[in-house]
């Protein structure tokens, strides 16, 4: 199902970032306390639900699951691109992309918030060490300086020596700042996005026929006739298409309501009009008991399973519209959540799959399967035949009806 933990994901990945950890360092000022209460708070949100480890390289799946790349590969190594795909939690069915498993989307709050949690893990001796400094020296921790600082564009705690040169590089001065504040969500909507073709540039254009976002190089390489807008722009724009996609989408809350209650009534109305169907079939049999005894058995069988199996199918519907409204409520709290708290570039970033998961959203067949319980009746009939039971189709009514027959004396339940 679309579960908890997307649901979860969503609303305390801002949450805790803008709320929980600014009333911290407002309160007491106090970084490792900050530290420690995020990495409590995230731990369990930045789990690949496949290999139960931190996320590495997270790609969201078209139904908005994450998953690690890794694991993506390695659960569908058998599969080739266009072949179906079902997500490992909700089952959704999507399609491997033609350029393979690596080509589904990066989702860059899953990442933001792996990096915030990094960020919150401090070392064995209780001290944050210095990021850049263990890079120079091939990754061993030994004699590595204490981080004072932190680097919003590289994602690295640095100490006071490597932060001069953050602050000081020829290609444009990072941003430094004090640790502690690298957790805040203003900081973090700083965090600069690059081009995926083009690693060095920074992403400031928006492609409405390839829906992606670009860099000022990708226009004379891949994009020159195509229709580009500024990101903000473009963001603005998919922001209230988006917006009325969610209120489309929210309309089907209010009618799976109804279609809840419909399927109960038409349990509640079909359960009872087998009972009182039971009630005159045994009637009928006691008339006519020596000869009837084994047929009204047989009558009264038929119905318990016709009464089990819509019981099933009436509780099958319920599930799936209770399903459909989670998909449909995390759908819209995600897209609100993407709107009130991403960076345009995430916005742009999703819109395409915003709207590929809200048409498959009012698609569900169960939002127009028709509710209507199957129409039963017991018809005491006579006819000169020998006794026979079996099923044969009304041709009128174009339903099934079971019968028997004992010699002059014969019963049947319509359906």
């Amino acid at each position: 199902m679309f579960t908890k933990r997307l649901k979860k994901l969503c609303f305390l990945l801002f949450l805790y970032l803008s709320v929980v950890m600014c009333d911290v360092f407002r309160s007491d000022g106090s970084v490792m306390a900050a530290v420690f209460d995020l990495q409590a708070h995230v731990d369990d949100l930045t789990k690949c639900s496949i290999c139960l480890e931190d996320f590495t390289d997270p790609k969201s799946l078209p139904c908005l699951h994450t998953f690690c790349l890794e694991c993506l590969r390695s659960h569908c190594r058998d599969k080739l691109p266009g072949d179906e795909l079902l997500c490992p939690v909700c089952r959704h069915r999507c399609e491997v992309p033609e350029a393979g498993i690596s080509a589904f989307p990066l989702n860059f709050c899953v990442n933001d918030l792996v990096l915030a949690q990094k960020a919150a893990k401090p070392a064995v001796d209780g001290q944050l060490l210095c990021d850049f400094c263990i890079e120079l020296n091939g990754g061993k921790k030994t004699a590595i300086p204490a981080a004072t600082k932190y680097c919003v564009d590289c994602s690295q705690h640095v100490c006071a020596k490597c932060s001069g040169i953050h602050a000081k590089m020829k290609s444009g001065a990072h941003l430094v700042i004090p640790l502690g504040e690298e957790m805040s969500s203003e900081i973090m909507q700083l965090r600069k996005r690059y081009c995926q073709e083009h690693s060095d540039e920074l992403v400031k254009l928006f492609c409405y026929d390839c829906k992606v976002n670009i860099c000022c190089q990708c226009i004379a390489l891949k994009h020159k006739l195509h229709n580009i807008a500024d990101i903000s722009e473009a963001a603005d724009k998919l922001g209230r298409d988006i917006d009325e996609q969610v209120r489309v989408v929210s309309d089907c809350l209010g009618e799976i309501h109804i279609l809840d209650e419909q399927w109960g009534m038409e349990d509640e109305k079909f359960l009872t009009a087998v009972e009182e169907l039971e009630v005159s079939v045994r009637e009928e049999g006691e008339e006519k008991k020596k000869l009837m005894d084994a047929h009204v058995d047989k009558l009264v069988q038929e119905l318990q399973t016709m009464k089990l199996n819509y019981s099933k199918e009436v509780k099958s519907n319920k599930e799936k519209l209770q399903t459909t409204a989670v998909e449909i409520q995390s759908y819209i709290n995600y897209t609100n959540i993407v709107k009130q708290k991403g960076k345009p570039e995430d916005l742009t970033h999703i819109a395409d799959e915003l709207y590929t998961r809200a048409t498959t959203l009012l698609q569900t067949d169960i939002l127009s399967k028709r509710v209507e319980a199957p129409e039963i009746a017991f018809v005491p009939t006579t006819a000169d035949v020998n006794v026979k039971f079996g099923w044969q189709m009304d041709p009128q009514k174009q339903h099934a009806y079971m019968y028997v027959c004992v010699n002059r004396y014969s019963s049947s339940l319509n359906s």
